[in-house]
């Protein structure tokens, strides 16, 4: 077979057709997917409703103009036959057309969100346009709180609302990738896996060692807001402050409340949107693939160590160059990642039914969204969600209403997972072979010290799997009604089921000596199935009580209580040697069976309330308690009370004031104390394990000793916070700005403390020890306008956090690189002080060295103690992985049909410490960088970056954790840019569609960072280049309203 080395080296990507211009057979990774389905499901919506279209018969049409007060059109405003389901939106020119009965004199009521809203009369009219008037700019829009809902006019905390549709249309899988940019929130995507690329939120720093995530509440009930589909998302509100208090024990890390879209009285609407992306990693390490470079360098690494026999010799190097050309299989030359990764693609599908009347609202929602990820096989997600959300008056006094929420989910990923997999790819050789010319896997003609093991990742990609699943039903059902004096007593009763399963089979596998086919076997078959069973319940009732009296003095009451309990079981089982290398059955193993078990439950009771008051909407208070009791905690321990209080002043409604075009001018304050319960369960209690075998006389009697002592007085970790803050707003909402300053103590943070010795090899207890302040502030600032058929929109929010160790009762904590100690962040870096490269042996001689054998090329370190010595005692405090500054900016430009919307977001004041292999070069017979190649010290280069090359177990004097293995992970990220465009409705009104949007979006295309060698995002919280890379999309779709 006659093949050449530019075909070879161009290494073509995979396709269904197999790998182009490579002497290696077709690929059979698992199918990539069409957007047939989506065109096929399109059709099918179309002929659907279809069906709803009719002509009513004697009817006469009425059309207009809706305008604001400056006689721009506002697009999207409803126009509705009152006391009917008939009803129209405007279109972007603000133009209506609504069919009503012939001679009828019903009243159009006219709608738009920050605008009040108008009635007027047909009679008997064809046209009617209308001019709205802005309401306050928009500030008595009614906003989510904690049991409740406040006008946002009066809000006294501190609350960072997301108005789901700023997200419409992008190519996000979860909701909380759509927290990127909310103020006060640091959202860090580590990966893109398919089906695991939620992101970790923290709310105003980080307060504990412990869990820090927030609390997350869906339609009011706790839940995870990734299992809900994004697009069945009306809104997300963050507590940041004292308004947390409401949730008292989980409200700590803060409180993110997610409502979903609900029916509005109207006839049914329907929605449908599409959207396809294709997308690959936004950065990978830039290797050395070259298999002859790579030899040469490895030669160099150890000759510069000071060893005259090197990995590969001069004919070893010349036999590779000949082979490449007459045996690629046996002497390869490719790159590895274009081998065994592809373009991943996603597709989502979204369809909502909704409407109503003044008796009954519905909403009906159906998703499906399927990802095949960047790895050519055993890398892709599908999830299917319902959500459904039905309220009815059955009384004047009393409406009900359920709410359930529907998830179902699978993916799969190499058997060993994907960190473990990207592991072994970042430690792959250029000369390995992935596969023979008869499709056996390979491996290499040259055995390379330090790689005992030699897997395949071509193997490790393609054989075994890992097979998630996931199922969820959520239901609510709820009460409102109304009894006398104006209380108002809600209930509501929400269930939550949730059954994971995790199914994996590594088998067996041979490879193949490229020349003499001598075969290497190494694994071992397993099989493992496991099941967790979740079953978690809520009940809470709420009284409310509102009264203004005189006109002026404006008061609301709400108490309530509720009760929460948590349920879980997880059961597992494991066995190797599994008949014929292919069966996965446990029962068709036959060595090492292992079978594990837990059950674990814990509960919540909670009496809780608020009390506002206002006078003339000018001075307004705020009060909150709730008291929590856990079972996580020993009796005695177990209550808690949390306490929260809140004041804003209006100066724009005193009469000195009267600056022209300020529509808003308040302060605000709060002050609050929160809890942690999220400590593990049982920490309270002796940690007894079986096992232990007692000896009486001659008799050996089975046993169980204690392996943690406890600490039965240990409690909640409590946060205090401190908050003061400016909301403005001039010229109808033009411009805005937020303004906060804060700060939050965390005491009595857990942490395990040490025994003496002579107690036993024991582990300590669990003790309420630590302090952690986070001091910082947030600015947002946004300007809107419109200019005849253009409009802008412009925002921008930043924040800052300083973390600080208060107190650990005079302990330091060092684990490897990493250190917690009182006046530092928390887990800041503790390494030597690199100063610069040694440049000749002179220098070395008069410095303080880690050994004798330093080198010129080698690094430097700064002697702390001047004991002409290097050692762990001239370690510094150094950087944090926690960043200082986080910031976004929005750019929304839109005309006529037209918009471009562009979003950007980044860090500042971050550190990452990369690891293990290609962050160190030839790292344990591992690969390198080109960097390396190109920058590193040579006497002929002495001015390069990097120190001489050298392998991390020959010359460890240059790998000692340091400030030069630092790199910055600062970043600015153009996360989106979208363009839209909307249909002229003359287009489609035959075909029944009341709107067509088509838009399409580069999501996460363009970073601006210091750090090449992958994405710093990614490697803000793991350090290393292992798992799975952040992607990059390139996404178009349509929306679609009947």
């Amino acid at each position: 077979m006659n093949v050449s080395v530019k075909k070879i080296n161009s290494m073509k990507k995979i396709s269904q057709s197999g790998r182009q211009g490579t002497p290696y057979p077709k690929v059979p990774g698992l199918p990539r997917f069409s957007v047939l389905p989506g065109k096929m499901l399109l059709l099918l919506i179309l002929l659907f409703t279809a069906g709803f279209q009719s002509v009513v018969a004697q009817q006469a049409t009425v059309t207009g103009k809706v305008t604001a007060g400056n006689g721009d059109p506002l697009p999207g405003a409803t126009v509705r036959l009152k006391g009917t389901n008939t009803g129209a939106a405007t279109n972007v020119d603000g133009v209506y057309s609504l069919a009503v009965p012939n001679g009828a004199n019903g009243v159009l009521v006219f709608s738009f969100a920050g605008y009040t809203t108008q009635e007027l009369p047909v009679s008997g009219r064809s046209v009617l346009n209308v001019t709205l008037q802005e309401s306050e700019t928009g500030l008595n829009e009614v906003v989510v709180v904690g049991y409740g809902t406040q006008k946002k006019v009066n809000l006294t905390g501190a609350l960072s609302i997301l108005d789901m549709k700023t997200k419409e249309n992008t190519p996000i899988t979860n909701a909380s990738q759509a927290l990127h940019g909310v103020s006060g929130l640091w959202v860090n995507q580590a990966g893109s896996r398919p089906g695991a690329d939620n992101a970790t939120i923290r709310i105003r720093g980080v307060g504990t060692t412990n869990n820090s995530n927030p609390l997350v509440l869906v339609n009011g009930m706790e839940y995870d807001m990734n299992e809900i589909n994004p697009n069945d998302i009306e809104s997300i509100t963050v507590l940041k402050d004292a308004s947390a208090a409401i949730y008292g024990s989980r409200g700590a890390n803060g409180v993110v409340l997610v409502t979903t879209k609900t029916g509005k009285e109207g006839k049914m609407k329907i929605n449908y949107n599409f959207s396809y992306g294709i997308q690959s990693p936004t950065m990978m390490p830039d290797v050395v693939w070259d298999p002859i470079e790579y030899m040469q360098l490895k030669n160099q690494s150890l000759r510069n160590e000071g060893k005259t026999v090197v990995d590969y010799t001069d004919a070893q190097i010349q036999q590779y160059k000949d082979g490449m050309a007459a045996n690629p299989y046996a002497y390869p030359n490719l790159d590895w990642f274009d081998l065994v990764m592809d373009n991943g693609q996603m597709q989502q599908h979204h369809l909502q039914f909704s409407g109503g009347t003044d008796k009954v609202t519905y909403s009906l929602s159906l998703g499906y969204m399927d990802q095949k990820g960047v790895l050519i096989a055993n890398d892709e997600a599908q999830r299917y969600s319902i959500d459904l959300n039905v309220s009815a008056q059955v009384a004047k006094p009393l409406r009900v209403g359920a709410n359930i929420i529907g998830n179902y989910r699978k993916s799969t990923e190499p058997a060993d997972g994907t960190a473990s997999y990207f592991g072994s790819l970042m430690r792959v050789l250029p000369i390995f072979t992935p596969y023979l010319q008869d499709g056996r896997y390979g491996n290499t003609v040259f055995r390379t010290p330090g790689r005992n093991s030699i897997e395949n990742p071509m193997k490790l990609v393609k054989e075994g799997y890992r097979k998630p699943e996931a199922q969820r039903l959520f239901t609510k059902v709820y009460a409102d009604l109304q009894l006398p004096f104006n209380i108002k007593y809600n209930v509501n009763l929400g269930i939550d089921k949730q059954d994971n399963y995790d199914r994996r089979f590594n088998n067996r596998v041979t490879t193949y000596d490229p020349l003499t086919l001598a075969p290497m076997t190494y694994g071992q078959t397993v099989a493992y199935n496991g099941n967790t069973s979740n079953l978690n319940m809520t009940f809470y009732q709420t009284f409310n009580w509102d009264k203004t009296f005189n006109r002026a003095h404006n008061v609301s009451l709400m108490i309530g209580s509720s009760y929460s309990s948590f349920g879980t079981s997880n059961f597992s089982a494991s066995i190797e040697n599994v008949s014929g290398n292919s069966l996965s059955a446990i029962d068709a193993g036959s060595l090492n069976p292992a079978v594990t078990g837990v059950t674990n439950q814990d509960r919540l009771a909670s009496y809780f309330g608020r009390a506002n008051y206002n006078y003339k909407d000018k001075y307004l208070l705020e009060f909150i308690f709730r008291y929590d009791g856990s079972s996580r905690f020993a009796r005695g321990n177990r209550w808690g009370t949390y306490p929260g209080v809140s004041a804003g002043w209006r100066i724009d409604k005193e009469g000195f004031f009267n600056v022209k075009n300020i529509d808003l001018l308040k302060l605000r304050v709060s002050y609050g104390k929160l809890g942690n319960q999220q400590v593990p369960l049982y920490s309270y209690a002796n940690t007894v394990k079986l096992g232990y075998d007692y000896s009486f006389g001659n008799t050996i009697a089975p046993g169980a000793a204690i392996t943690a002592y406890s600490d039965p007085t240990i409690e909640w970790e409590r946060t205090s916070t401190y908050d003061a803050g400016l909301d403005v707003s001039a010229w109808g909402g033009k411009l805005t700005a937020e303004a906060d300053v804060f700060k939050r103590r965390t005491s009595g943070i857990l942490r395990q403390v040490a025994i003496p010795g002579q107690v036993g090899n024991l582990a300590g207890p669990q003790r309420n020890i630590g302090v952690v302040d986070n001091i910082g502030f947030e600015l947002n600032l946004g300007h809107r306008n419109r200019i005849g058929d253009f409009t802008y929109e412009l925002g921008g929010a930043i924040s800052y956090v300083k973390n600080e160790v208060v107190d650990l009762n005079g302990e330091t904590l060092i684990n490897g690189r990493r250190i917690l100690k009182a006046g530092y962040p928390i887990d800041a870096y503790y390494v030597l002080e690199a100063t610069g490269i040694y440049q000749s042996q002179d220098e070395i001689d008069k410095s303080a060295k880690v050994s004798n054998a330093v080198k010129p090329g080698y690094l430097k370190y700064k002697n702390q103690n001047g004991d002409n010595v290097i050692n762990g005692d001239d370690r510094i405090i150094t950087g944090s992985s926690i960043p200082k500054w986080n910031y976004s900016f929005t750019i929304n430009l839109g005309y006529k049909r037209f918009s471009l919307n562009t979003y950007l977001q980044g860090v500042q004041g971050i550190n990452i410490y990369p690891t293990a292999n290609l962050a160190y070069p030839v790292n344990n017979g591992a690969g390198l960088t080109k960097e390396w190649a190109t920058d590193s010290w040579t006497p002929q280069n002495t001015g390069a970056r990097l120190p001489i090359l050298s392998t991390p177990q020959g010359a460890s004097e240059n790998y000692q954790n340091s400030t030069f293995w630092f790199r910055s992970g600062n970043y600015l990220r153009i996360q989106n840019v979208q363009l839209n465009y909307v249909v002229p409705e003359r287009l489609l009104a035959k075909a029944g569609i009341s709107k067509l949007n088509l838009f399409a979006n580069l999501q996460n295309f363009f970073t601006f960072s210091e750090y090449k060698d992958s994405d710093p995002e990614r490697n803000i919280t793991g350090d290393n280049l292992y798992d799975y890379p952040l992607l990059k999309t390139v996404s178009f779709g349509l929306n679609l309203n009947f």
